[in-house]
């Protein structure tokens, strides 16, 4: 679906959400709130696609520069290149990040209003019989936005509960984790609250626990459990480890 329409789209539903809910029609916020959500995954996962293209061309340019230095080459317009890449994948990012908040704010504002955890599972594609022997009883009532979190509820693989890389298909995890990250480092109060949340759902390993996370430079961090960098796993210049 064009770009244009799809933004259109959502504006339109962003009103008709709203003005339902308003005149006390739940049932007409709900469907709305569910489209809403799925206008918003087409674009997360586009802006995914083009992140994670974008992000491995830059490596790949920094690691040719660096090479091509190493021989004695220089590309004297490179470096120029270098930062208009740099601010392409910072802008999708940035735009990943929008989207999060968007899917993070409708998921729990779908949830308040009525949605069940099994009209979750419907929306991601998930068999909602296998999704409750994934989570404990204790955690099914708790916001959509923190289960989808935690774990990868539109990731199809129930093996796989941690960090997901780019390439899998999962734009409402993507988005909504880029988010969730973005106010464990940027904010004190992210910091704390991310901290309380991960806590809450693994006992007793946070204490240690690394996440990786990466830049908009397509630099790869370690982050540990208060939000603070510990260590980066590629060069500042894209060598890779």
């Amino acid at each position: 679906m064009n770009k244009d329409i799809v933004d259109y789209k959502t504006s339109e539903y962003v009103g008709k959400m709203g003005v339902a809910f308003c005149r006390g029609d739940l049932e007409s916020a709900r469907k709305y709130a569910k489209t809403l959500l799925v206008l918003y995954r087409v674009r997360a996962r586009d802006t995914v696609a083009n992140l994670t293209q974008d992000t491995a061309e830059l490596r790949a340019f920094k690691r040719s520069l660096k090479k091509a230095e190493q021989a004695g080459v220089t590309f004297p317009m490179g470096e120029q290149r270098v930062k208009v890449m740099e601010e392409k994948v910072k802008t999708l990012r940035a735009m990943l990040v929008d989207y999060g908040k968007s899917i993070t704010v409708t998921l729990d504002y779908w949830q308040s209003i009525g949605a069940t955890l099994e009209d979750l599972c419907n929306l991601c594609n998930r068999d909602y019989k296998q999704v409750l022997k994934e989570i404990k009883p204790e955690r099914v009532d708790r916001e959509f936005s923190a289960l989808i979190f935690v774990y990868n509820l539109d990731y199809k693989d129930p093996r796989n509960r941690g960090w997901i890389d780019f390439d899998v298909d999962a734009p409402f995890t993507h988005a909504v984790k880029d988010y969730f990250l973005k106010l464990m480092i940027s904010t004190p109060e992210g910091r704390a609250a991310s901290h309380q949340a991960l806590e809450a759902c693994f006992p007793g390993i946070m204490e240690n626990a690394l996440t990786e996370y990466t830049d908009a430079d397509g630099v790869r961090r370690l982050i540990d459990k208060d939000g603070v960098e510990v260590a980066t796993l590629d060069g500042e210049e894209g060598s890779t480890t």
